[in-house]
């Protein structure tokens, strides 16, 4: 019986059950398996990996260990006559040696999207008091955004079909602009605002080309409500896009077309087979071996207040089991 090949990296604890599929391919499930990533095996995984040219997945190394990087490919979105794309890198995410295959590949899909989401909150353009903001942008100066809290929270009032579609004029993403089809309240008591996408030739999300409505459901129908809902489901889209269009030799894994109930059924006929009476010895040796894995888990710590605060807070769910960081 053939039986699935293991990647670099990776290698079978001694005498780990295997299962069965249902192509008649026998496997070892990856959490019968031992770790020991290199910039190789990680890169060998990368290459696996398609989304987009515009999303390029870098393999560093530093005196810290690998880490991943995803770089982004597009117009300046602070420049207003760019023409030239430029390249510019989002933040490191780190592979320890022992993270399972699988967790690297889903790495790479998190880091991707929230690349991707980075710049989908600069795109949205809000015209305030005649200026062109990014009021979602990721690079406010929080510490400055907390002492004006007084000034910044608001209790605005519900606002007409008309006034509303006003501000909303005010609002350009990704040069696209946004039209309110129907608004209709719910007998529960909130509305579902309809808003048409209205995109240009200049236009470079994709996905704003396959979804022309967007539904808002607003509990209270006021801009502040509006705005908030309406980049939750701009970055849904963009999650969306990825989910569809992200592939690991070439099956997109977290696609809707993916049958969730079949994957529950191989998850539940490959998870328990170390259950067996026949795996004692082996589950003794696993166990040990995940408890090493662990191990090396464990935040290391040095006095401090932070750490005091740690330490009051995890006291409150004791007895707590797991593995702790020492105090």
């Amino acid at each position: 019986m053939k039986a699935i090949a293991l990647l670099k990296g990776e290698s079978a604890h001694i005498n780990a059950p295997k299962a069965e599929l249902a192509n008649g391919k026998q496997c070892v499930p990856q959490h019968y398996l031992a770790y020991q990533h290199t910039v190789n095996s990680v890169e060998e995984l990368i290459l696996n990996i398609e989304y987009s040219v515009s999303y390029p997945v870098f393999v560093c190394e530093d005196k810290a260990g690998i880490y991943l990087q995803v770089g982004v490919v597009g117009i300046d979105n602070y420049l207003k006559t760019a023409k030239n794309k430029k390249i510019v890198y989002g933040r490191k995410w780190r592979v320890e040696p022992n993270l399972p295959s699988s967790e690297i590949i889903q790495t790479v899909f998190l880091a991707i999207k929230k690349a991707r989401e980075h710049e989908v909150r600069e795109l949205f353009r809000l015209t305030a008091s005649n200026k062109v903001t990014t009021p979602f942008n990721c690079h406010h100066d929080l510490p400055l955004l907390v002492s004006c809290e007084v000034i910044l929270n608001c209790d605005e009032p519900v606002i007409s079909w008309a006034d509303l579609q006003d501000e909303i004029d005010n609002i350009r993403y990704d040069q696209a602009s946004f039209y309110i089809q129907n608004i209709e309240k719910r007998p529960a008591g909130y509305y579902l605002l309809e808003l048409e996408i209205l995109t240009k030739s200049s236009t470079q999300l994709p996905e704003l080309f396959d979804q022309k409505v967007i539904v808002l459901a607003i509990e209270k129908l006021t801009i502040n409500n509006v705005l908030h809902q309406l980049m939750i489901q701009l970055v849904n889209l963009s999650d969306d896009h990825v989910n569809e269009h992200f592939t690991y030799k070439s099956d997109a894994r977290f696609s809707k077309t993916k049958s969730i109930k079949s994957i529950a059924m191989l998850s539940a006929k490959t998870r328990t087979l170390h259950q067996a009476p026949e795996q004692s010895e082996f589950v003794k040796h696993w166990q040990q071996s995940n408890i090493e894995t662990d191990l090396t888990r464990v935040p290391q710590l040095k006095p401090s207040a932070l750490v005091n605060k740690l330490k009051i807070n995890l006291a409150s769910f004791a007895p707590l089991i797991g593995v702790h960081s020492e105090f």
